[in-house]
């Protein structure tokens, strides 16, 4: 009987119980990024993307982004054209590699001055200049168009001379920033221009058959820097 017992008690013992866990690995996760996927055993969360630069590399992402003017920068004002007849006008371009103001240049004819208003040029930039009681034309390609009126008296294609200041001090040659001539004369300017390195002395021979004259360079130092515009 007591071996019987001892029987049944080890059966019970095999059968009966709790089933014990069982030790097993995590599923794999699946990371994503742009370029590749990997299996990551036993892994979980999101891609962190690309390491952050350092303080470093901003700051040379910064620099390589910035455009900076070179130190010499400055904006060069000279004389392109030079319009006659009952609408006259002139041509003032910024040859320089810098923006800058028309702020306190004047304009010059003979003994006539006439300081030009605050308008900004660009490099490349022109502003058409009028200088008669009419309305200026509209010019195409100007980035301003300003109307002085007759203040410099009348602009006579048979002979006359523009000239640029940089200030009021109009006998004092390092004033003088560009200069042109037409004509017999006479022509007031001219040696002070001459004196400037400016201006060599000579003149444009005018034509009638030339509405205006006009120059690609800078800067226009002589008669031989300009062109007379036959026709146009």
């Amino acid at each position: 009987m007591r071996r019987v017992a001892l029987v049944v008690i080890l059966i019970l013992a095999s059968c009966g119980g709790e089933d014990q866990p069982v030790e097993t690995s995590p599923p794999a996760t699946t990371v994503t990024t742009a370029a590749t996927a990997t299996t990551t055993p036993g892994t979980t969360g999101e891609d962190p993307g690309p390491a952050e630069p350092d303080s470093s590399e901003l700051d040379e992402d910064v620099a390589s982004t910035t455009t900076t003017l070179p130190p010499n920068a400055a904006p060069e004002f000279g004389l392109s054209q030079v319009v006659f007849g009952d609408a006259a006008f002139v041509v003032i371009t910024n040859w320089g590699n810098a923006p800058g103001s028309l702020i306190g240049i004047w304009l010059s004819q003979r003994t006539a001055f006439q300081a030009l208003p605050d308008v900004e040029l660009a490099p490349a930039e022109q502003a058409l200049i009028g200088l008669t009681g009419l309305a200026p034309s509209e010019l195409t390609g100007m980035a301003a168009i300003i109307n002085l009126g007759p203040s410099i008296g009348d602009i006579n294609p048979e002979s006359g001379e523009i000239g640029l200041h940089l200030s009021d001090a109009f006998n004092d040659p390092s004033s003088l920033v560009a200069y042109v001539a037409w004509g017999s004369g006479p022509h007031d300017r001219i040696e002070l221009a001459t004196a400037a390195g400016l201006w060599d002395g000579t003149t444009i021979a005018v034509v009638d058959d030339a509405p205006s004259i006009s120059t690609g360079r800078y800067p226009a130092t002589s008669a031989g820097d300009w062109s007379l515009d036959i026709g146009g």
